[in-house]
């Protein structure tokens, strides 16, 4: 071989030996990135995920505690991770950070995505207001978003892809063929519903999945509802349990239900026939990819809204006399300073409701008249 040949293969070694390298560096840049949500911003309150891949217990609670420690300002780090061992045992572990219940939710979305070798931490900021159960979904949102963002689930195993693989639509129902025959299927009449093979009764989401149980049913086979439950432990995000009231003694059948409803992290909805159990599992597909808002009841901030809140608090009062009384009068102070024969003379307010109205302005409230009567009673007992 002549000294340019040699020269060659030398230069082509290196460069082969600098790309391993460079291979390398790479993946162990990817192994240690973070990757980040965007954030949701609700009343004040901010939610942020952050997520990396993590091959041990350590690694996951050593990143929980640097993101503690950049995000100082934070109310909440809710922890969750799994991970996969060589000798194919799962560690799965998850903290609430003072988020109770947070964390278990996220732990149930790795389980229902099968999300291995990830952990990931959602960052809350109070805003001052109370969020309500509003704040599990944005959780969730960031939470998957930040899976998705790193490629750290395996998507084949989604429960999209699921639906796609064995033909299911995403826009319908999906019932069991167990519940074949249930009276409430001829009630799902607003959104398609077609058999398939689940492991629950209905799926009407994503991640949302429902048991349905008659109390008469249950009565008779008091084990069938614990071995459907132990079959869904590591499945779906929200688990509902639609419970059909068909028997009049009920309520010690609904207070052991509850128990296991708790225990199991399921939701518990009664129904009181067949077409209310029916338009439930409607309205939960219908709004699957809304925002909980929209079935929230509508709150009006301007001053007419407001006093007509007020005044209709009053026995007898609707909201056609608070309009009657408020274009008489303009204003909540001057109501209050009319006198009776000046709000009679207002048409559909009559002697009845003036004096309900004038009661209501002049009682005192039963906290004080409660004080009253016991600072009563201690002079009482004194002059005893």
């Amino acid at each position: 071989m002549s000294e340019h040949e040699m020269q060659i293969n030398e230069e082509s070694a290196t460069t082969t030996s600098d790309q391993q390298e460079t291979n390398a560096e790479t993946n162990n840049d990817t192994s240690l990135t973070v990757f980040h949500s965007s954030s949701i911003i609700d009343r004040k309150s901010k939610f942020v995920a952050h997520a990396k891949k993590v091959l041990s217990k350590e690694e996951a609670e050593s990143f929980w505690r640097e993101v503690q420690a950049t995000e100082k300002g934070a109310t909440h780090n809710i922890l969750a991770y799994r991970i996969h061992l060589s000798d194919g045992i799962i560690i799965e572990e998850y903290h609430d950070d003072g988020e109770t219940y947070a964390g278990n939710r996220v732990l149930t979305l790795l389980k229902t995505l099968d999300a291995k070798n990830v952990v990931v931490v959602v960052t809350r900021w109070f805003g001052g207001q109370m969020l309500g159960p509003i704040r599990f979904d944005h959780i969730l949102k960031c939470s998957r978003e930040v899976l998705d963002k790193g490629s750290l689930i395996n998507t084949n195993k989604s429960l999209t892809s699921v639906n796609k693989r064995v033909g299911y639509s995403t826009n319908s129902i999906i019932v069991n063929g167990c519940q074949k025959g249930n009276p409430i299927l001829q009630f799902i009449r607003n959104v398609p519903w077609e058999f398939g093979d689940i492991v629950p009764d209905y799926v009407v989401g994503q991640t949302t999945c429902a048991l349905f149980l008659s109390l008469r049913y249950h009565r008779l086979h008091p084990e069938y509802i614990y071995n459907r439950m132990d079959k869904l432990v590591h499945s779906y995000v929200l688990r509902i349990l639609l419970v059909l009231v068909d028997t009049d003694s009920h309520k010690d059948s609904i207070r052991e239900l509850t128990k296991i409803c708790v225990i199991n992290n399921f939701t518990m909805i009664l129904s009181w026939s067949s077409e209310e159990a029916g338009r439930y599992l409607e309205t939960y597909k219908v709004f699957e990819h809304k925002h909980p808002d929209l079935i929230m009841e509508k709150v009006e901030n301007d001053y007419l809204s407001k006093l007509t809140h007020c005044m209709t608090q009053i026995r007898f009062v609707n909201k056609t006399d608070v309009v009657t009384l408020a274009s008489t009068f303009g204003s909540l102070k001057n109501i209050m300073e009319a006198t009776p024969e000046d709000m009679s003379i207002c048409p559909g307010i009559g002697e009845q409701k003036v004096k309900k109205i004038q009661d209501a302005f002049e009682q005192p409230f039963s906290v004080l008249k409660k004080l009253n009567n016991n600072s009563k009673h201690k002079e009482k007992e004194i002059v005893n």
